[in-house]
């Protein structure tokens, strides 16, 4: 919860800073470019509370989509989630504010073996969300945002009762090459608990992203992306996410990524790939 207060003191802090740049190069966010808009990849379903600091320009419609498999084992057998199309509609009403859906999410998981999960199909809860801008400098770029999930899922994907979040962003150009993103999250969620029955628990899901440009349309990511419980009866959680993401001209950009859960059920592994694109589909107006 400290790193969260901080960090939205440090958003009000570069945004004053901010006055004192002289204004020659126009800001990322000003830019209709999807790769600087992507809440892609290793962000999980609270998109718009994490990933990219930059909101949809006024008047902009973006899309971003992908599947994701999920492979989990044990000493007895194995279990495989299948996920998608995960996708998030964003579309800018004002200069710094964007609203977004991201519609359920069919899920499915196979077994094989003795896993000690079932087979399932079902969907996830659909998400609204919004994002405010607060900064956007060449240097920095900060926003909020939140968002609220009614339970209009199916199968066990479905949290079963509303969920919220808060969330800031704050991105950081250490080199011309080199950018760090932070994303501190708090919200609330789902769990059985020790009676094996679901109750509402408070969660709160930092992650770091350092980006590596290797040319002028590839860029290399890095995320760990932290939870402080995985249920109410299960310790922390804690993800780490490899990508790469190529830009396909300034509205179009792919990704394929790798995610290995660092912090497993004790004797469990669990790895899992994805890929995805960012595309916006109707450019916005210029942000005044």
């Amino acid at each position: 919860m400290r790193v969260f207060i901080f960090t939205i003191v440090l958003l009000s802090a570069s945004a004053a800073v901010a006055r004192a740049d002289d204004g020659t190069m126009l800001p990322p966010c000003a830019m209709p470019i999807a790769a600087a808009l992507a809440d892609r990849p290793g962000t999980g379903r609270t998109t718009s509370t994490g990933g990219a600091p930059c909101v949809a320009l006024p008047g902009e419609w973006v899309v971003e989509t992908g599947v994701r498999r999920q492979l989990t084992t044990d000493s007895g057998g194995s279990s495989t989630l299948a996920s998608g199309p995960l996708t998030l509609i964003r579309a800018g009403v004002t200069p710094r504010l964007e609203l977004a859906v991201a519609p359920p999410e069919p899920e499915s998981r196979a077994i094989a073996g003795l896993a000690p999960v079932d087979a399932a199909r079902g969907s996830t809860d659909i998400v609204f969300a919004a994002k405010y801008l607060m900064l956007d400098t060449a240097r920095a770029q900060g926003s909020i945002g939140a968002s609220y999930s009614p339970p209009t899922g199916s199968g066990e994907f479905t949290a079963g009762a509303p969920t919220f979040s808060a969330g800031a962003n704050l991105a950081l150009a250490i080199t011309s090459r080199v950018s760090l993103a932070m994303s501190q999250v708090v919200g609330t969620a789902i769990g059985a608990g020790a009676n094996n029955r679901n109750r509402r628990y408070f969660v709160y899901a930092p992650s770091y992203t350092l980006s590596y440009a290797l040319t002028g349309d590839d860029t290399l990511i890095v995320q760990d992306a932290l939870l402080s419980r995985q249920s109410p009866v299960l310790p922390s959680g804690n993800r780490l996410v490899l990508a790469i993401q190529h830009a396909v001209g300034p509205r179009l950009a792919f990704d394929i990524d790798v995610e290995r859960n660092l912090s497993p059920i004790l004797g469990t592994a669990s790895n899992a790939v994805g890929v995805g694109l960012v595309w916006i589909a109707a450019p916005g107006h210029a942000r005044r």
